[in-house]
């Protein structure tokens, strides 16, 4: 083989060598744009699923919040109003209790004028004089 042959083999392999390259280069470029294509679309899918799921249960909890919070809401107004009755039972008796101390003070008073009457009597008959007053 003489030098211009060798140049030309020398040549077609170097294009065959880089030609392939480039194909294999191509090749791997589209193979990972695809995959990451994919992957991307796969995660959002996941994504968006996940954030399907996060609704449903903040919702969930929402709804169950709402009801435990109604549910002592009922429990705190029913223990008010039994703590209500029980003021309004004690107003009654406080109510009773006043009118009978003041039956018992105008019985007091009543014995206590009494009293002076029977006093004043007995100074009359005792001095023989009428008290001043």
């Amino acid at each position: 083989m003489n030098d211009p042959q060798i140049w030309t083999l020398i040549g077609v392999f170097s294009v065959i060598v880089i030609g392939g390259m480039t194909i294999t280069t191509t090749l791997l470029s589209r193979n990972i744009t695809t995959a990451i294509g994919g992957l991307r679309g796969e995660v959002g899918g996941e994504i968006s699923g996940l954030r399907g799921e996060m609704r449903a249960e903040i919702s969930g909890l929402r709804s169950e919040m709402r009801a435990e919070i109604s549910g002592l809401r009922g429990e705190m107004n029913a223990r008010f109003e039994a703590v209500d009755r029980r003021f309004d039972a004690v107003d009654a008796q406080i109510g009773g209790l006043h009118a009978e101390m003041n039956a018992r003070f105008e019985t007091v008073n009543t014995r206590i004028d009494h009293l002076d009457r029977d006093v004043a009597a007995l100074t009359r008959r005792v001095w023989g004089e009428a008290p001043e007053r």
